[in-house]
């Protein structure tokens, strides 16, 4: 296997090399994708980019296709990683989707300007992005079917939880990529988002409640 990775001249490259010379053409492909998106991609661009030849780039990789697969897969797992963190360190069950949003809030600021073309790819299935978008909205759906429980409610159904999430996630974006990011703008978000918790994953008890849920979580329902 160490053979394959041997330059004409100089001794084979070690584990250590390999993994940080794929790192490089990963961090250069986020760069051109961050730039270009998806369909901008290109070979030309991504070597460009890390300063290597083509040659060395196919020697890790086959196409573009990979190290953006990589890529993707890196940030989805950071999303799920950092909820998963943020569900589990809160006690209370609305603590727990308070530190949630929190959680999404502070990856879609740690992402920066990678944001805008990774939302763009977001319903496209030929995109990677699209395809672990599907992963990421299963993991998360099962999350929130847990935190309902905890609430002594019953489990919402899938159809309640999808649409809650694809609300949640494009009052993300919105929040990053629409508004000017500071704290009007965030409670301004958090209070939409937790009138769509209460409209689709509340009961009727939660409902008759709308006036004293709203005080808890502190939502002005005059105003926002």
């Amino acid at each position: 296997m160490t053979s394959s990775l041997r330059t004409r001249g100089r001794p084979p490259l070690s584990a250590d090399d390999v993994d940080k010379i794929r790192k490089h053409i990963i961090e250069a492909t986020r760069q051109v994708f961050t730039r270009f998106g998806y369909h901008g991609l290109s070979v030309e661009l991504v070597i460009a980019q890390a300063g290597i030849s083509r040659p060395t780039f196919y020697k890790y990789f086959r196409s573009t296709e990979e190290p953006l697969e990589a890529l993707i897969s890196q940030v989805n797992e950071d999303l799920i990683n950092r909820i998963m963190a943020a569900v589990v360190g809160a006690q209370e069950p609305m603590a727990k989707v308070e530190s949630a949003l929190e959680a999404w809030r502070q990856w879609g600021a740690d992402l920066g300007d990678f944001l805008r073309p990774f939302f763009a790819e977001l319903n496209d299935q030929h995109s990677p992005v699209g395809r672990y978008r599907q992963r990421t909205l299963v993991i998360l759906s099962e999350q929130i079917a847990l935190i309902v429980e905890l609430m002594g409610r019953k489990r919402p159904s899938a159809l309640r939880i999808e649409t809650f999430l694809h609300g949640i996630e494009f009052l993300g974006y919105r929040y990053h990529l629409n508004t000017i990011g500071n704290e009007a703008s965030w409670n301004e978000t958090r209070s939409v988002m937790f009138r769509m918790a209460l409209a689709l994953l509340g009961a009727e008890a939660d409902w008759g409640n709308a006036l004293g849920l709203a005080r808890d979580w502190r939502i002005g329902l005059d105003n926002t």
